[in-house]
């Protein structure tokens, strides 16, 4: 895993970790000292679990994208639970048939959602899919 771990880095990250002489770091504390001390400047701080429920799916939105919106708002909540997640999205969604699903079958957890939504964003991607019209080849 540990030869492993500089392939997920990327961006600044990845530029800093490379640039560590070889054989620096003996221990992971270590790491975390140094990156702490290197990054403390760009910390992002956690939000509250209250910026969740703003999230809402614009009415020209997909739901990949709402998805995708609404992931990457989560990923900054630092005490957020499944609970709160499901409560969140589906307060967030506009209303329509995968709403009415959620409603209809109670997900118990985010990973429930996500399943389900799948299988509406496969659906709605064939929709739009039928909907562009052929482009004409250029010669």
């Amino acid at each position: 895993m540990c030869r492993a771990f500089p392939i997920t880095l990327t961006g600044p990250v990845r530029e800093w970790f490379s640039r560590l002489t070889p054989n620096s770091i003996r221990t992971f504390k270590e790491l975390s000292v140094q990156f702490a001390s290197h990054f403390i400047g760009g910390h992002k701080y956690k939000k509250s679990t209250v910026c969740l429920m703003k999230i809402k799916q614009r009415e020209d939105e997909t739901l990949k994208s709402y998805i995708t919106r609404f992931n990457k708002e989560a990923l900054l909540i630092d005490e957020a639970n499944d609970k709160i997640l499901v409560a969140a999205f589906t307060n967030g969604l506009r209303k329509g048939k995968f709403l009415f699903s959620l409603y209809k079958n109670n997900p118990k957890t985010m990973l429930d959602v996500l399943y389900k939504a799948t299988k509406y964003m496969n659906v709605e991607d064939m929709l739009l899919a039928r909907e562009e019209k052929p482009r004409k080849r250029e010669i």
